[in-house]
């Protein structure tokens, strides 16, 4: 097992039931000391013409992570991303082990203010803000 899906253990594949998620995935989460952390290796999909990881998979990844960190104080409720904003600050390579952490700076009744930090090893690789609106779950007809 190479070293990047060695830092892997202890960490879970969420079952949300998201196809695009499933799809750039895998993606894995693990609660550990009270907080949430998000984990994925980078893999061939996840490149760019430069050879570095996409923005867009590092963009989905902290999607990702706002939903992890969340699920706690939506309990009853489900979430949509609502306003989301990010600076990419440095790059991750094939075989490179991306984290995620975030917090809730506010909650509202219907909405959760968040932010939180991409990155592999020491590098910060995406900062990062939402708003997620939370919503009534959709009744099946």
């Amino acid at each position: 097992m190479a070293v990047a899906e060695e830092r892997l253990e202890g960490y879970s594949l969420w079952k949300n039931q998201d196809p695009f998620e499933d799809y750039v995935g895998p993606l894995y989460y693990k609660h550990e000391d009270g907080q949430y952390k998000c984990a994925f290796v980078v893999n061939e999909n996840h490149i760019n013409g430069q050879k570095g990881i996409h923005g867009g998979m590092l963009m989905t990844f902290a999607d990702y992570a706002l939903f992890i960190i969340a699920q706690d104080h939506l309990k009853e409720s489900r979430a949509v991303t609502v306003s989301f904003s990010s600076e990419f600050t440095a790059v991750a390579h094939l075989g490179d082990f991306v984290q995620a952490t975030g917090e809730i700076v506010h909650e509202t009744r219907g909405m959760l203010f968040m932010r939180g930090t991409v990155f592999s090893d020491e590098a910060v690789l995406l900062n990062f803000s939402a708003v997620l609106k939370k919503v009534r779950p959709r009744v099946q007809s």
